[in-house]
C-alpha cells in the first residue's frame, strides 16, 4: 500500500511538470508568433506611409534609334522620389517615342532617354535611299550629310527613320561587317531628293552624323 500510494504521488508530479512545461512552449509560441504579427502590421503602416507613384519601366531591352512602343514598358509602383518626377509614368506617354540611348530591361525610362519622333517640315518629303556606310551612328530627328563620290547631294538632312541598331539591316557595304547597303529614311527637298535619287544609280551614298553643335 505504501508503494501504491508514493507511485500516485509520483505520477502527479510529472504530469504537473509536464503540464507546466506544455503551457511555457505554448507562451513563447504565442510570443513568438505574436512578435512577428507585430513587426509585419508595424512595416505594413510604414509602407502605407511612403508615397508611391507609376514609372514606365522597360519590359525588354530596347536599342538607341529604335521605336518605343506600349508593349515595351511595363507600369511599376515605386515610392515617389527624384526619379518618379523624371521618369515617364503610363505607356501611352512613351508610345511612339524614339530611345535616345540603349535603354536595359528593368531599368525606368527618364524623361531624356526618348524624344517623339521627327516631323517632316511641309516644304520637305521623306525618301527612303540606301546608304553603304553603317547607320548605327544615325538617330530618327537627327541631321546627316549625304555624299556621293564627287559631291555632297545634301549638307544637312534629317534622319526620319534607320534600322534597328546592330542588326544586318544597319551594315552597310562600307561598314567594314560585311553587309549590304542599309536602307534610311531622310527629309529632303524636291531638289535634294531628285539628286540623291540620281545618284544612288551611279554609285554608293554615304550618310555622315552631324554633331548636334
Amino acid at each position: 500500500m505504501p508503494f501504491s500510494l508514493f507511485s500516485s504521488s509520483s505520477r502527479r508530479r510529472d504530469d504537473t511538470v509536464a503540464a507546466r512545461r506544455r503551457r511555457a512552449l505554448v507562451r513563447r509560441l504565442t510570443i513568438a508568433v505574436c512578435a512577428g504579427l507585430s513587426v509585419w502590421l508595424i512595416l505594413q503602416c510604414l509602407m502605407s506611409l511612403v508615397a508611391r507613384g507609376p514609372v514606365a519601366v522597360a519590359s525588354a531591352s530596347i536599342s538607341r534609334g529604335s521605336t518605343i512602343t506600349a508593349a515595351s514598358v511595363t507600369i511599376e509602383q515605386v515610392p515617389v522620389s527624384a526619379i518618379t518626377e523624371s521618369a515617364f509614368s503610363s505607356a501611352d506617354d512613351v508610345d511612339g517615342l524614339i530611345a535616345q540611348v540603349d535603354i536595359a530591361k528593368g531599368e525606368p525610362i527618364m524623361r531624356g532617354m526618348a524624344t517623339r519622333a521627327p516631323v517632316v517640315a511641309a516644304d520637305h518629303t521623306a525618301v527612303e535611299i540606301t546608304v553603304s556606310s553603317s547607320t548605327d551612328a544615325l538617330m530618327p530627328g537627327r541631321a546627316v550629310r549625304l555624299v556621293a563620290a564627287d559631291r555632297v547631294l545634301a549638307e544637312s538632312a534629317m534622319v526620319v527613320k534607320v534600322p534597328e541598331r546592330g542588326s544586318d539591316d544597319s551594315s552597310g557595304i562600307l561598314s567594314g561587317r560585311g553587309g549590304d547597303d542599309a536602307t534610311v529614311t531622310v527629309a529632303l527637298t524636291a531638289e535634294e531628293a531628285m539628286a540623291v535619287l540620281a545618284a544612288q544609280e551611279a554609285g554608293p551614298i554615304l550618310a555622315v552624323a552631324l554633331s548636334d553643335d
